[in-house]
């Protein structure tokens, strides 16, 4: 792992961090927690969606690799990994 993606882990683990310890103070203190709750959910759904699509790209890159190798037809898998691309970007 690099220095960027290390300081972006540490960065991620660091928001969810203070974000938990907000919820529990609140919490604590019997206070409105639905406004923290709402971020922590947020933000799970961000870190989830990323993590769905690198699984998506990693397996369509091996999948052009695999049938590559074979000889095999790619242009259906191009497409996909393409149309995700596209969706990615927006």
């Amino acid at each position: 792992m690099n220095n960027a993606e290390e300081a972006s882990k540490i960065s991620r683990e660091t928001k969810f961090a203070v974000l938990g310890r907000a919820i529990a103070d609140a919490f604590r203190a019997e206070g409105n927690t639905s406004a923290l709750i709402s971020e922590a959910m947020r933000l799970r759904h961000i870190e989830q969606d990323r993590a769905d699509k690198e699984t998506q790209f990693a397996g369509l890159a091996r999948q052009i690799g695999d049938a590559a190798r074979n000889g095999k037809d790619t242009q259906a898998l191009l497409e996909r990994i393409a149309e995700l691309r596209r969706h990615e970007l927006g």
